[in-house]
C-alpha cells in the first residue's frame, strides 16, 4: 500500500524522494524505529514530508519479522500505549545499542590481528602479482610466437596464485570467527546476567 504511495509521490513530483533516501539509508532499522516512535510522541519534531519518506524508506527495507511487528506497533498504538509502553523503549534502545557496538566494533577491531592482517595483504598482493607475470609471460612469448608455451606461463602462474588468494582469504575467515565468537560470548554474559 505504501509503495504506491511512494509513485504516487513520485509521479506527482511531491517528494524529491533522493535527498530522504539518501539521509535513511545511512541509518540503522533500529535507529529509524527509535524516530518514528519519537515523531508519534511528539509529531512537531519532524516535518510531515520527512515522516512520510521515513515511513515510506522503512517499508522498502528488508525488515525482519520482529522489525515489522515493531513498526506496526508504533503506527497503530495511540498516544497513551505508546508512552507507557516501557518494552517497546527498552526493545528499540537495545537493537539501535546493538546495531552501534557492531559498527563501532568493527572500527575496534582495526588494531586486533594487525601482523595477519599484513601477512593477508602481502599474500593477495603476491597472488596478484605472480597472475600478472603470467599474463605478462603470455604476451610475450606469444608475440614471439611461442603462445603455446605462453598460455602454460599462464595456467602455471594461475596455480601458484589461486592458493596464495586461497589463503589470504581463509585467514580472514579465522579472523571472523573469533570475532563473532567473542561476540557471542559477550551476548551470553549479558544475557546470563
Amino acid at each position: 500500500m505504501l509503495k504506491t504511495e511512494r509513485s504516487k509521490h513520485k509521479n506527482q513530483n511531491l517528494i524529491p524522494m533522493s535527498k530522504f533516501d539518501d539521509f535513511y539509508s545511512k541509518k540503522s532499522v533500529a535507529e529509524l524505529l527509535e524516530k518514528l516512535r519519537a515523531t508519534r510522541l511528539t509529531p512537531v519534531t519532524m516535518d510531515k514530508e520527512w515522516y512520510d519518506a521515513l515511513i515510506i524508506h522503512l517499508n522498502e527495507r528488508q525488515l525482519s519479522e520482529s522489525e515489522k511487528k515493531m513498526m506496526e506497533q508504533i503506527l497503530s498504538a495511540d498516544l497513551d500505549s505508546l508512552k507507557t509502553d516501557k518494552e517497546m523503549e527498552q526493545t528499540l534502545r537495545a537493537e539501535k545499542d546493538n546495531s552501534a557496538s557492531i559498527s563501532s566494533g568493527n572500527s575496534s577491531e582495526a588494531g586486533r590481528y594487525t601482523a595477519l592482517k599484513t601477512v593477508v595483504g602481502f599474500l593477495s598482493v603476491l597472488g596478484y602479482i605472480v597472475i600478472l607475470v603470467g599474463i605478462i609471460a603470455l604476451i610475450y612469448l606469444a608475440s614471439n610466437g611461442q603462445a603455446p608455451v605462453g598460455f602454460v606461463a599462464l595456467v602455471i602462474s594461475v596455480v601458484i596464485a589461486l592458493p596464495l588468494l586461497a589463503y589470504s582469504n581463509l585467514i580472514y575467515v579465522f579472523i571472523h570467527i573469533e570475532y563473532n565468537t567473542r561476540k557471542t560470548r559477550e551476548e551470553i554474559k549479558k544475557l546470563v546476567k
